[in-house]
């Protein structure tokens, strides 16, 4: 995986994945799209800062916890049978460990992945579709 690309989908990832429910910080789901829309680029910018209702529940349950969601990337690789990264455009799966940290209680880490397609534009690689999402 060229480094460059590598570098982008892990951007992207962090900024996608991790939300901030302590007062004060995130309002909901849409802020961590709105971070994640800036190392995007075509028709995913728009769809990342919508509100989807199937945020709703999960939002209200970190909410109440005021909890905290961080990303360690844990591995950038190209999905089984993708084809290898071009100089216009390519695919990665990212691999992260999610850790939840409520304002009391148990801290919880569950193993995560996403696939992002990439290309890139004049400003550099972008995310534009995230495929099997």
């Amino acid at each position: 995986m060229p480094r460059d690309v590598e570098r982008a989908a892990r951007a992207f990832t962090t900024a996608y994945a991790e939300h901030d429910a302590r007062d004060g910080h995130d309002q909901s789901y849409v802020d961590a799209g709105a971070r994640a829309a800036k190392l995007a680029s075509g028709e995913l910018v728009s769809v990342l800062r919508q509100t989807r209702p199937s945020q709703d529940a999960p939002w209200a349950a970190l909410r109440a916890e005021k909890a905290r969601q961080t990303v360690r990337i844990t591995s950038v690789v190209p999905p089984d049978g993708a084809p290898a990264v071009s100089g216009s455009s390519g695919l990665a799966r990212v691999g992260y460990t999610l850790t939840t940290i409520p304002r009391s209680g148990q801290v919880r880490r569950s193993s995560e992945q996403l696939v992002v397609r990439l290309r890139h534009i004049s400003e550099g690689w972008r995310v534009t579709a995230l495929p099997w999402a």
